[in-house]
């Protein structure tokens, strides 16, 4: 069962995202497996703070997306993680739940991000994996729900 964090993440993000993220948490659930989403819709601030980590900024690269190159800033995205038994999340690549979320993931409508080394990061399927310049235009001059009208996005799981 996701946490209350979690859903307040979600609450954020596209409703059909939504959805699908909670289908995947129930099935996980059965399995044994619970998640928690640690991130959802970013400003473009948050996404430049987050690029300038490890380049500019102190810590450790995390991503290679600046500003509205994410969808996590037009509201597409999450980053989730699995719980430890203690109820901790487990950034541990190696264990078995991992598997288990990106083997799913395809299954409810979801891209995984770890073919570009970002294995917490799901995207909905009808996004492109990186905003189109058009995208980007249009979540700057009139915000994500006119990104989220464009992209005819189902609004179904």
């Amino acid at each position: 069962m996701l946490n209350t964090r979690s859903l307040l993440f979600l609450a954020q993000v596209h409703p059909t995202l939504t959805a699908r993220i909670c289908a995947l948490s129930d099935v996980l659930d059965a399995a044994g497996i619970t998640i928690q989403v640690t991130a959802g819709l970013r400003t473009a601030a948050e996404q430049d703070a987050l690029y300038a980590q490890g380049r500019t900024a102190p810590g450790k690269i995390v991503t290679n997306a600046q500003g509205f190159q994410s969808n996590h800033v037009i509201g597409c995205a999450v980053d989730v993680v699995p719980e430890d038994a203690t109820g901790q999340a487990d950034w541990n690549p190696s264990h078995p739940s991992w598997t288990k979320i990106v083997a799913l993931a395809p299954t409810y409508g979801l891209r995984d991000g770890k073919s570009w080394n970002d294995l917490p990061h799901l995207e909905l399927v009808e996004v492109p994996p990186e905003p189109t310049e058009a995208i980007q235009e249009l979540a700057k001059a009139e915000g994500i729900q006119a990104v989220w009208e464009e992209l005819s996005i189902p609004e179904t799981a």
